[in-house]
């Protein structure tokens, strides 16, 4: 579930360092006046993105019309043949004004400060930190999913911090809980409330809606996932539009139209091809 541009009060901390695009291609969490550039083309072209100067799900979407449109590779990226097509021209040989963009929410970072002490500045230090919390896995959690049972140290196969842990254990417990779009209890809940509700638990004030929730945390990639980390997909409109929880072994619990809370492997053939980014805010 979209915000409708509905504004989120909590003031975003943007963290960004220059850097040379990815072999030479303008991709998702680029950000610059290259790409504002790039968006007035697509909106010009009659393609639904919007000038904001950063490299978003809209602009990957409207990208991947573009490409289909033109009979070109359909990956969101903006190559050498993508670009000059778009654009008329060649694709520059390096483009080191593009910015890396991280963020975080200002009010969520003293959030998780209050929540560990030992892990001050956790949403913008490196991903080594996380793994040094040595506490168990959470022992006799059970996550079903078509009959196959996720249990205990299954669970990701790797160690969970105590708030992981609390995160993973109460979300459980809403399994087959009936999806209801703008539902935000467990009498129905749609996904980002879901979200929401699960991470007051632990006195965490998300957003309420799937894209804003997206702006709260530290990218990780998807081959770096941990339990307890948010994953964003697109699935009914251009943007993100959905969100669940990792809870590891390729799998997430996320609120669906069609099997209310329920877990789902991120890379199945729905879910796989809308899969946009996760966040870790534990």
């Amino acid at each position: 579930m979209t915000s409708k541009k509905k504004q989120y009060l909590a003031v975003a901390l943007l963290v960004g360092f220059l850097g040379t695009s990815v072999h030479g291609a303008y991709q998702y969490g680029d950000t610059g006046n290259e790409i504002l550039g790039i968006q007035k083309k697509l909106i010009a072209a009659g393609y639904k993105a919007r000038e904001t100067s950063e490299y978003d799900a809209n602009t990957k979407w409207a990208v991947r019309l573009f490409q289909k449109d033109n009979g070109l590779t359909v990956d969101g990226i903006l190559g050498a043949v993508t670009y000059k097509k778009l654009m008329g021209k060649p694709l520059p040989s390096t483009t080191n004004t593009v910015s890396k963009k991280k963020e975080i929410s200002e009010k969520d970072a003293k959030l998780l400060a209050h929540i560990d002490p030992n892990r001050e500045s956790t949403a913008i230090t490196s991903t080594l930190k996380h793994k040094k919390d040595k506490s168990s896995a959470p022992q006799g959690l059970t996550f079903k999913k078509k009959g196959k049972t996720y249990k205990g140290l299954e669970i990701g196969h790797q160690p969970i911090s105590g708030n992981v842990k609390e995160i993973l254990t109460y979300a459980n417990t809403f399994t087959g809980v009936p999806y209801k779009f703008g539902g935000t209890t467990p009498a129905g809940f749609d996904c980002s409330g879901y979200i929401r509700y699960v991470f007051q638990k632990i006195g965490f004030d998300m957003p309420r809606q799937a894209d804003e929730q997206y702006t709260v945390g530290k990218k990780v990639e998807k081959s770096n996932l941990q339990p307890g980390d948010l994953v964003f997909f697109e699935t009914y409109e251009p943007g993100i539009s959905h969100s669940g929880i990792y809870i590891g072994d390729g799998q997430f619990i996320s609120a669906t139209s069609s099997s209310g809370v329920a877990v789902a492997d991120i890379d199945d053939s729905y879910w796989g091809p809308r899969y946009v980014g996760a966040k870790r805010v534990l």
